[in-house]
């Protein structure tokens, strides 16, 4: 070959390799990694999500790897490691995320069906419940008490009450209940009420509305002492510097795709998908700001 033609076979190889790296970068096969913070058994949350994920694999055409998490705070901690690139967060564990990546963003959340302690809607609160034998009709009944929480980072299980239950009493908790402990969920503090371990629990109106809905307590059973202000549901939430396109598929699927979704709002009593945006928590941002 002379030289004239090896140069210009070099120069193909330069404008060519290029464009089959690029071709490479935008057909991304690597698997998306999901996760939720731990509200209840997570193999549960799995199987409601299963409909979602399946639909994501599908049309995304790459694997989505459930990462299964221990607390709220892990989950925060993959997004900002990018070892998690979606996640549904709590209002307040996403206002802990954003404060440390403001590139981490909020776009859509679930719609319910009314239940017995929950209005239809985007919103739920969180309720402080007694079991209705206990004879507890006031809050002064509870001062001295054991107290069940969720998880530090819970939205409705701790951080409001934190804030807000703090200030209709106007004491701090720890000198208000007797006792406080944390259980890591809202299905496991509705259960040590149940089972009499505590005297009354933090929880979210929603998670309480599964538990009658299960058979685990009847409406009957519970007296609920307090509620905070409204809160609007869980975002689902894309990690900091994930590709917009990814996004915008993202995006497509979940707001396009309601008829192949419906199993999964059969499982979680919901009607549907809306859209949410960052002021959305604006009330939960102004809450843990305070904290720093």
């Amino acid at each position: 070959m002379t030289k004239h033609g090896f140069f210009i076979c070099f120069l193909v190889a330069c404008l060519v390799w290029p464009l089959g790296n690029l071709q490479a970068d935008t057909t991304d096969h690597t698997a998306l990694h999901f996760a939720m913070i731990p509200k209840k058994n997570l193999d549960q949350q799995i199987n409601e999500m299963t409909p979602l994920l399946h639909l994501l694999e599908e049309r995304l055409e790459r694997p989505v790897d459930v990462v299964r998490v221990s607390s709220y705070q892990s989950v925060i901690e993959g997004l900002l490691s990018a070892d998690i690139d979606l996640a549904i967060l709590g209002p307040a564990s996403y206002a802990y995320a954003k404060q440390r990546d403001d590139t981490i963003e909020a776009f859509a959340s679930l719609k319910r069906k009314s239940g017995t302690f929950t209005p239809e809607g985007s919103y739920y609160q969180s309720v402080l419940v007694t079991l209705s034998d206990d004879g507890v009709t006031s809050l002064a009944d509870l001062r001295g008490s054991k107290v069940a929480f969720t998880d530090p980072k819970s939205t409705s299980g701790s951080v409001i009450p934190h804030y807000e239950f703090r200030k209709k009493v106007n004491t701090p908790l720890p000198a208000y209940f007797g006792g406080m402990s944390y259980t890591g969920s809202h299905d496991r503090s509705i259960r040590a009420l149940v089972n009499y371990q505590v005297d009354a629990a933090f929880v979210s109106s929603s998670r309480l509305d599964e538990a009658v809905r299960k058979g685990i307590v009847t409406a009957q059973q519970v007296t609920i002492l307090w509620r905070s202000q409204p809160i609007h549901f869980d975002p689902f939430v894309f990690r900091g510097q994930l590709p917009e396109p990814v996004k915008e598929q993202i995006r497509h699927i979940l707001f396009s795709s309601p008829k192949a979704l419906q199993p999964m709002f059969d499982k979680k009593n919901a009607t549907g998908i809306v859209a949410v945006s960052d002021k959305d928590y604006a009330n939960i941002h102004a809450i843990t700001s305070q904290e720093r």
